[in-house]
């Protein structure tokens, strides 16, 4: 007697490739359902569950990456607003900055002209009084210079007093400009 396997083996090999197995092809069937309802019952189910878990965990990931996506260019949308309100505030403090410095020079240079201003007329009036001054030494030299010239051209004909008179008449008869 031959082996299981041989004569399975030869049995094929004898059927033609037409030829069908009515009860192989029963037993296949009820084999293929029984199979079908098992994985139905045992893997079918925690199959399509796992699948849902994984759908739902691939779509929370994708909502909770457009939520950060969002959060970040909330966060990014801030940082450029304050930047450019840095920017703002920076470019306010600079232009102020300026006008305090020009109002500074302004005032400085004021008060630099107002105290030159004022120097210049104390050095005039300074200036005037001395020449008033010398003004009257000159004329007083001059009436006394001419009272001597005088006294002595005289040779005491007149008194000195007259002859003071005299001069200064003489003196204010000058044009003005003469005198200064």
């Amino acid at each position: 007697m031959c082996p299981p396997f041989v004569q399975g083996l030869n049995m094929l090999i004898a059927a033609g490739i037409t030829d069908i197995n009515v009860a192989l092809s029963v037993w296949t069937a009820v084999t293929f359902a029984i199979l079908i309802v098992v994985l139905g019952k045992f893997a079918w189910g925690p199959i399509l569950q796992m699948m849902e878990t994984r759908e739902k965990t691939i779509a929370d990931a994708i909502e909770s990456a457009k939520k950060e996506r969002a959060a970040a260019e909330a966060a990014s949308a801030e940082m450029r607003a304050a930047l450019e309100k840095a920017r703002n505030e920076s470019a306010e403090l600079i232009r102020r900055n300026q006008q305090e410095v020009a109002a500074a020079k302004g005032e400085l240079m004021a008060a630099a002209k107002k105290e030159s201003d004022d120097l210049l007329a104390a050095a005039r009036k300074t200036i005037q009084e001395e020449k008033r001054q010398a003004i009257a030494e000159l004329r007083a030299l001059t009436v006394d210079m001419a009272i001597e010239a005088a006294n002595r051209l005289v040779q005491m004909n007149m008194d000195e007093k007259k002859q003071k008179q005299l001069v200064e008449e003489y003196i204010s008869s000058l044009p003005k400009e003469s005198r200064a």
